[in-house]
C-alpha cells in the first residue's frame, strides 16, 4: 500500500466529517473563527489514527465511533490556534494561511479555541451507539492525554524554557506536549475496538513512540524543512530558544533517535491483529516533509 495516496484519502475523508461537526451560532465571529481554522487543512494525523488503531484490533465498522475520532481533530485545532498565539509561538502562518488571532483577533482567538475543546467533549458525549462506560474510558484518557498531566502540561514546560530557561527537560516537553496526544489516540481507538487490556498496552507503546519521534521530526524540519511545503517559516525554533532535539543532540544524532523510536514501536505494534497500516504510518512519520 502506498502510505502517502491512502492517507491522502483519509484526509479528505476526515475533512468530510468534520464539515458535519462544525458548531454554528452566535456571536457569529466567533463560530467563524472555528469553522477558520478547522478548515485551514492539516494531516488529520490524529483521528486516522484513532480509527486505524481501532481495525487494528479487529473492529470493522467504524460508523459508530468517526464523531469520536473527528473530536479529537477539534481538539488538536484548539491547541494549534492557542500556540500560534503572540504570547505562545506568535506564528503569523499556519499551513500557508493567515492564523486565527491574525484573521480574528488574540480575544476571538482564545476563544474559539475555548470552544473547541470544550464542544470536542460534547461531541463525544452525544454518541449515542458506543456504550456509555467505554465513553467514560475516551473522554478519561483524551482528557489526560491532552489536559494538565499531557499536552498542556508539555506545552507550559516548552514556554518555560523559552521565556525564563527555568525548564530544561526535553523529554517531559516532547511526551508531554506531543506524545501523550498522539498515545492517547491510539489507546482510545483500542477502546472504542473493544481490544483486551494487552492490546491496549501495546498500542499505548506505539503511540508513545511514534508521538515522540513525530515531535523530533518537527524540530528538524523546523531547522532544514521547505518553507513552502510548510506553509510556515523555519528556524523559528532556534531563534525563540525552544529546547528542540537538534539544539541538544545535533540533526544526525536526531534522526537517529527518531528512528529508534519508531523501530520500537513497529516492533510493539506486530503484535496486533492487523497492525500494517500502523506499521506503515509509523514510518511516513519520520519520512514526512510536513
Amino acid at each position: 500500500m502506498k502510505i502517502r495516496n491512502f492517507l491522502s484519502k483519509q484526509t479528505v475523508f476526515i475533512n468530510d466529517q468534520i464539515k458535519k461537526f462544525i458548531p454554528a451560532g452566535i456571536p457569529e465571529k466567533l463560530f467563524k473563527a472555528m469553522e477558520y481554522s478547522l478548515s485551514a487543512g492539516g494531516k488529520r494525523i490524529r483521528p486516522i489514527l484513532v480509527i486505524e488503531s481501532a481495525k487494528a484490533v479487529g473492529k470493522e465498522d467504524i460508523n459508530d465511533i468517526i464523531d469520536i475520532a473527528v473530536a479529537t481533530e477539534f481538539i488538536h485545532t484548539y491547541s494549534l490556534i492557542h500556540d500560534d498565539l503572540p504570547a505562545m509561538d506568535d506564528d503569523d502562518l499556519r499551513r500557508g494561511k493567515p492564523t486565527c488571532h491574525k484573521v480574528f483577533g488574540d480575544a476571538i482567538a482564545i476563544l474559539a479555541g475555548d470552544g473547541l475543546q470544550g464542544y470536542a467533549y460534547e461531541i463525544i458525549s452525544n454518541n449515542n451507539k458506543v456504550k456509555p462506560e467505554i465513553l467514560l474510558k475516551v473522554i478519561k484518557i483524551l482528557s489526560n492525554g491532552t489536559g494538565v498531566y499531557g499536552m498542556v502540561a508539555g506545552q507550559a514546560a516548552d514556554i518555560l524554557h523559552e521565556k525564563e530557561n527555568s525548564f530544561n527537560d526535553i523529554d517531559f516537553i516532547h511526551l508531554h506536549k506531543t506524545a501523550k496526544f498522539i498515545q492517547s489516540c491510539c489507546m482510545i481507538g483500542g477502546i472504542l475496538g473493544e481490544a483486551t487490556e494487552d492490546e491496549i498496552k501495546i498500542l499505548e507503546i506505539y503511540g508513545r513512540n511514534i508521538g515522540l519521534a513525530f515531535q523530533i521530526q518537527d524540530d528538524i524540519l523546523d531547522e532544514i524543512g521547505d518553507e513552502k511545503k510548510l506553509g510556515k517559516k523555519t528556524k523559528k525554533d532556534r531563534e525563540k530558544n525552544k529546547l528542540t532535539y537538534p539544539s541538544v543532540y545535533g540533526l544526525e544524532e536526531s534522526k537517529k533517535i527518531a528512528k529508534e523510536y519508531i523501530d520500537e514501536a513497529v516492533k510493539e505494534i506486530k503484535k496486533l491483529k492487523n497492525p500494517d497500516i500502523l506499521i506503515e504510518i509509523a514510518e511516513f512519520i519520520i519520512n514526512r516533509e510536513v
